[in-house]
Formats: structure tokens, sequence, C-alpha cells
């Protein structure tokens, strides 16, 4: 399932923002959909690729890959209960992971596979040809996917730069570790600004003004909330400037609104604020035009987009106001709603030290 699209789902409405803080340093992020398998990269190079499917009870396969020539994967296995390693099978047969499955730490069953990345390769140069690993015998048994992760290692491999070197995932060569391209370095967080807050009759003349000047946006993007039962918000961006939310749709479990940046002095018309962010939706770039679950605070705007109730799939981006522009500091998305754990969204940008 993809993540709706604001004008054709508006309870999944993602949200609006001006441009990055160019960093030259950082990667193009990578998110693609292969089959069972999600891969997301992000701005350092740091790869996770997921395998989950339709099918219920399901395993989860998670691996994550740090850049660069030390970077090593780890890979674990992700179920309701803890998985005896005697009880998994490779399309039918029985599979032998009693060296490889650690036992679960906790009752979530997540369990680690390969005590290193030696073993975490091995392990993947065994089921990488099958179909099914499952634990179990019968239907009923919880199974994991694997359609879709040759690729998905290859597109790893091509975007850390491994291919042909002792540390690919699949195409495996003579190179040495020390061809491995470094890993990107992340930009330093934004230092926010951090306005004082409005009083109560400033932040209520400000909507009101918004509300009236930008009537046409509100009718453009066919919003139904009343004005007069809208959560409406506006807030101090900085001495001259305010953020203002028109709450534009609501639904059961989140709400979506419309932002603009307007002068606190009265002067000059609202502006509607739209943010890029570093993924491709159909080949051009998402822009974020509607915020759901919208909070500003310290100088932070902050997007949290369900996909549906469960949170399993869905995006959230964080972007700090430094005077001038919004910058993005953290964005995370999973178009998949696959019964992962909420919120629990592959990152494809984060700053230094997140």
């Amino acid at each position: 399932m993809k993540i709706p699209d604001s004008r054709t789902l508006p309870l999944a409405a993602a949200l609006v923002a001006l441009t990055m803080a160019p960093a030259a340093s950082a990667a193009t992020p990578v998110y693609r959909e292969i089959k069972d398998w999600v891969v997301a990269c992000d701005n350092t190079t740091r790869c996770e690729a997921i395998g989950m499917q339709e099918a219920y009870p399901q395993i989860i396969l998670r691996l994550v890959v740090d850049a660069g020539p030390s970077g090593e994967p780890e890979l674990s296995l992700e179920s309701e209960a803890p998985v005896a390693a005697r009880d998994l099978r490779l399309d039918g047969a029985r599979f032998d992971a009693s060296s490889l499955l650690q036992p679960a730490t906790g009752d979530e069953g997540v369990q680690r596979i390969g005590q290193d990345g030696a073993q975490v390769r091995a392990f993947l140069e065994s089921v990488r040809n099958g179909t099914d690993l499952r634990a179990g015998i019968g239907e009923g048994a919880p199974s994991a996917s694997l359609a879709g992760l040759s690729a998905a290692l290859l597109l790893i491999d091509e975007t850390q730069g491994r291919l042909g070197t002792t540390t690919a995932l699949l195409r495996r060569g003579p190179l040495p570790a020390a061809k491995v391209p470094a890993a990107p370095v992340a930009p330093l967080p934004t230092r926010a600004v951090v306005a004082p807050p409005l009083d109560d009759a400033e932040a209520s003349r400000l909507v009101a003004r918004v509300r009236l000047q930008a009537a046409d946006d509100v009718r453009h993007e066919d919003c139904f909330v009343e004005p007069d039962t809208a959560y409406d918000e506006a807030h101090a961006l900085d001495d001259d400037e305010a953020l203002v939310a028109l709450e534009c749709w609501r639904g059961a479990y989140q709400s979506s609104s419309l932002l603009f940046r307007v002068r606190r002095d009265g002067a000059g018309a609202p502006r509607r604020l739209r943010l890029t962010v570093p993924v491709q939706d159909e080949g051009a770039p998402r822009v974020i035009d509607a915020f759901t679950n919208v909070g500003f605070g310290q100088g932070q705007l902050s997007h949290f987009a369900k996909g549906r109730g469960l949170a399993d799939c869905g995006e959230s981006a964080t972007w700090a106001f430094d005077g001038r522009d919004f910058r993005l500091q953290r964005y995370h998305r999973l178009g998949w709603c696959r019964g992962g754990h909420p919120g629990d969204w592959p990152t494809l940008w984060r700053t230094r030290g997140d």
C-alpha cells in the first residue's frame, strides 16, 4: 500500500515545506520497493532493507548496513513470538540455522541472525534464491517472503560502492574493503530560532487574517473542516513573521493542516508553505504541502502522517527554522502497510549525531 496523496486521501496528507539546507557531502537518498522488499538508504548511504508481505502471521527480515569500508551488515528476524532455529524451513525443506539464529532478548520476538558480517553474508547467500522462509510446517506457520531479496542486496551494493569487493552482499569479488567509498558526512543540525510565544490576542488576529486572505487555497484543497470547529494555530517564527496552521481535513486518527508564513505587522499576503523532501514520487521530487499531526515548538516543525491507524506505514519529518528557511533535520518513510511496528519507518535523512 502506498502513502495516500494529500489530494486523494486527506487523512494521510503529507506536509508543506521549503528547501532543505544543501549539504555538499551528503548523498541523495534512495527509496525503492522491490517485490516484497523495500530498500531505504539515507543521506549517509546507511541502508536498511526490510522484507515484509501481506500474509499473516509473518516474519519480517530487517537488514541494516552502514556505509564505508568498515560497514558490516546486521540482520534480524522479527515475529510475534520468538522462532526456534530447528523450526525454520526454506521452501519446505529443513533449514539449519542453529548456529546463526540468536535467542530473542524479550517477548517481542526480535532475534539477531549471525554474530558478525561474515555469518550474515553466509545466511543471505543461503536463502536469497529461495521464495519462502517459514517457521514451522503448514499455512499457519509464520513466514517471510524472499521475493526481491537479491535485487535489494544488489541495490545496496551499488549504492554503497561495494560491487566486486570482499564486503559485497551479492556480487563479491577480490577487491579489498579499502576500495569501498567512505560514508558521506551528514549535515550538522540546524540551530533553530526560538521566538517568544504569541499572546492569545495576536494569535487569534493572525488566524482570522489568514483565514480571510487564504480562502482561495482552502477552497482549492477541498478543505472540509469548518472554521468555527477547526483547530487553527499561530506561532511566532521571529519578531517579524509567524506561522499559521489552518486545519483542513480531520479523520478518526489524524488531521492535516495548510501552513502559511505571514508578517506579524499585517503587511503583504500570507505565503503558503511547501517543503520538498529527498524522495521521488512517480519520478518527481515529493513536495509536502499539507501538514499532518503538525507540531511546532522551540523553532522545530514536525509532521507525522500515518498511512492507516496502526501506524505501520507513513512518513514523518522534522524541520528547524533558521531565521530564513525551514531546514530538514529528519525524514522517515515506509510506503507499505504490512503490519510492521508502529512508527518504525526507515530513515532517509538525518543530521550529524542523529
